[in-house]
């Protein structure tokens, strides 16, 4: 963090000034050359004076961290934050050490709400005490900035912490709270963040089982995308809807949202959009038309095309197709070898993952390994009992009373 005279000298360069055009008629060069390394402090008369020739207020010299070492802090943040899917662990740590040296010294403006906000949720995901302070006091400079959007956001942040905690009620309440209490104010959110409310939202009355009301807003937001000619978000919409009307046995439909996806896939040229949907026509073939031979295709294309470390959601599915096609000792390693995306939270997500321990159970006990498929099948169960009725959780129970019958 640069001290009051590394600020002068810094801004000095910025502005292509030497020590002796800086220092002008009032100061002398050599004073100018001991204040900037430290070795005087300048009078107030001095400082307004530096400031004055350097065309700025004399508190953007007072203050701890400069206007444009600020900047650049924050675009140093936000690179890292929007590559934190890459690796996330070793990103969250690179942010946590680039702001906390800041954190407690950052003047009021935008740039430091934004800081401490992704200082704040870099914390929390990292599961570290303290990170809420940080929050409110970037909530605090938002709405005192009268950024409401940002404002929003981190409401928004807030509501979703339930959700990754499995209170999906809960996390709708709030949710909905936020949206009343800005309407009551009579704050427009803009159009994203709109869709972005509209989305959550959605998602949560899916998860409680509010089924209709989740197609009511996905029905408008995705109007209102179109009316505005808005994108933002239609790959998640369409998504959900493919996903729920598999649920509901009801092809049209899921085939009419897996068009519409393949379609924006093809006009963003995002892959992670047909990763998605092979993941998905793979389930759907696997848990719905048990077409095992042409689930097992789709798997391991991408598998072959990706690697097993990027489509390692897909080991699910092949330990699936594989064990639905009788090859036991073949799907066991797939199984095994699944894991849990760590950021997976709404029930239809964990469900479907839940079933693993599931089918381990019911290989254990074709291989006679009764202890090891009791324990699965109880693993299986717990985890899905306090999930919303669907498919899955029924297969799930149903394994379980099987495996403790024998």
């Amino acid at each position: 963090m640069a001290s009051l005279g590394e600020r002068i000298r810094i801004l000095r360069k910025e502005k292509g000034l030497t020590l002796q055009a800086l220092a002008g008629t009032e100061l002398s060069k050599g004073m100018l050359s001991l204040i900037e390394n430290g070795k005087a402090n300048p009078s107030m008369e001095s400082l307004t004076y530096i400031a004055k020739r350097l065309d700025i207020d004399k508190n953007e010299l007072l203050e701890e961290v400069s206007p444009s070492e600020l900047r650049s802090l924050l675009q140093q943040a936000e690179s890292l934050y929007l590559k934190i899917m890459d690796d996330v662990t070793a990103t969250l740590t690179k942010i946590t050490e680039l702001i906390q040296p800041y954190s407690d010294k950052l003047p009021y403006r935008y740039e430091s709400a934004r800081l401490l906000e992704i200082y704040s949720r870099s914390l929390y995901y990292m599961k570290r005490d303290g990170w809420q302070a940080y929050l409110e006091q970037a909530e605090e400079m938002y709405e005192g900035l009268h950024l409401m959007n940002n404002s929003a956001d981190i409401q928004l942040f807030r509501a979703m912490l339930k959700f990754n905690e499995h209170e999906y009620a809960e996390a709708l309440k709030m949710l909905k709270h936020s949206r009343y209490v800005f309407e009551e104010r009579g704050i427009v959110l803009d159009a994203l963040k709109k869709l972005d409310f509209d989305f959550s939202e959605a998602v949560l009355h899916f998860a409680i089982g509010k089924d209709e009301d989740a197609l009511k807003i996905i029905r408008e937001a995705i109007d209102y995308s179109k009316e505005h000619q808005i994108f933002y978000k239609m790959d998640a919409l369409y998504r959900v809807s493919a996903f729920h009307a598999i649920l509901q046995n009801d092809d049209k439909r899921k085939d009419y949202y897996v068009n519409k996806l393949r379609i924006f896939a093809d006009f963003t040229d995002d892959f992670k959009i047909d990763i998605v949907l092979d993941l998905l026509e793979a389930h759907y073939l696997n848990s719905f038309k048990h077409d095992y031979e042409n689930a097992l295709k789709i798997i391991n294309k991408n598998i072959e095309k990706y690697g097993e470390e990027e489509a390692f959601q897909f080991f699910i599915e092949k330990g699936k197709a594989l064990y639905g096609m009788g090859m036991l000792d073949e799907a066991l390693p797939w199984l095994e070898n699944h894991r849990l995306y760590e950021f997976m939270h709404h029930p239809y997500d964990l469900l479907m993952n839940y079933e693993k321990d599931a089918y381990l159970a019911l290989i254990y006990e074709e291989q006679g390994r009764h202890d090891l498929a009791v324990k699965h099948a109880e693993i299986a169960k717990e985890n899905a009992e306090p999930m919303p009725d669907l498919p899955y959780k029924k297969f799930i129970l149903d394994v379980y009373n099987q495996i403790k019958k024998k």
